[in-house]
């Protein structure tokens, strides 16, 4: 008797005879390939103003505040409202102070400047950074955000991009000079790529949920503090996966802020660009 290999709908079946049994093996073959990532290494930007986006919408500031003790710090919660992605939103805090007790004047400088990489549609992502030392006759008079430019991009050009997920887990506070607070959480991306990491931003609110202050500052225990020992993550942030990680605020805490209120922002960038405007102090 011979023997016959039938292929039907890409299932082999294959005949064997034996003592005049008839035994019907089934295998299959598996002929998919990876699916190759869609999520570019880069866009052309052509930046144009943010607020207001090509069909409608636009990158808003839906919350704001601002820490009055210590090392002030401000932050602030923007949304995109529009069906298009903000690539690389830069953002400028306008804040009034008086020093001293002499007439109030704005903080300038470069550090007054940063980005936000990435705003899909409808989402939302937290900025912050120090401001000055309060104390004394020192006081923020006003502290507000000014919306500048973004690149507008069709929903979907940045293939299967998806913000990185942050959860707060706990926050440890040493008796040190600054900067000794380390704010520990957990970062999940499904990304199916590394993406650059551009900092992590940090949003502190009272116990009422009200923005009392925010920084910008670098992730995976970049400037940990002596005396504060942390258990390094597995993985650098923005990578596929998930990881416990912590940052450092450049100032204290505030002191009205309430832990568990904290929200944390990974900034993931399809690359990091040369200077980085995050990166200024």
């Amino acid at each position: 008797m011979k023997k016959r290999n039938l292929v039907v709908a890409g299932i082999v079946t294959t005949l064997v005879v034996a003592a005049g049994v008839v035994t019907v093996v089934l295998s299959t073959r598996g002929d998919s390939a990876a699916k190759p990532c869609d999520i570019p290494n880069s866009v052309r930007e052509q930046p144009v103003s943010a607020k207001s986006a090509p069909g409608g919408g636009a990158v808003e500031v839906a919350e704001k505040g601002a820490s009055s003790s210590g090392l002030a710090s401000m932050g602030a919660v923007l949304r995109n409202t529009s069906d298009r992605i903000a690539y690389r939103t830069k953002v400028t805090f306008k804040v009034i102070v008086s020093v001293n007790g002499l007439p109030p004047g704005p903080i300038q400088g470069a550090p007054m400047t940063m980005e936000v990489p990435v705003l899909l549609p409808g989402q939302r992502a937290g900025i912050g950074r120090p401001l000055i030392n309060v104390g004394g006759t020192d006081k923020v008079i006003s502290a507000d955000v000014d919306v500048q430019t973004t690149t507008w991009l069709p929903n979907g050009a940045l293939g299967g991009f998806t913000p990185a997920t942050d959860t707060y887990e706990s926050t440890s506070r040493a008796k040190a000079s600054l900067p000794a607070d380390a704010v520990r959480y957990t970062e999940k991306s499904t990304n199916c790529r590394a993406l650059a990491s551009r900092r992590t931003a940090v949003v502190f609110r009272d116990a009422n949920g009200a923005i009392v202050g925010g920084d910008l500052v670098p992730p995976d225990g970049k400037g940990n503090p002596a005396g504060t020992p942390q258990e390094p993550p597995s993985s650098p942030s923005c990578s596929p996966g998930e990881r416990s990680t912590w940052i450092v605020p450049l100032q204290n805490i505030p002191k009205n802020a309430d832990d568990n209120h904290t929200e944390l922002y990974s900034y993931c960038d399809l690359n990091a660009p040369h200077p980085d405007v995050n990166d200024a102090f």
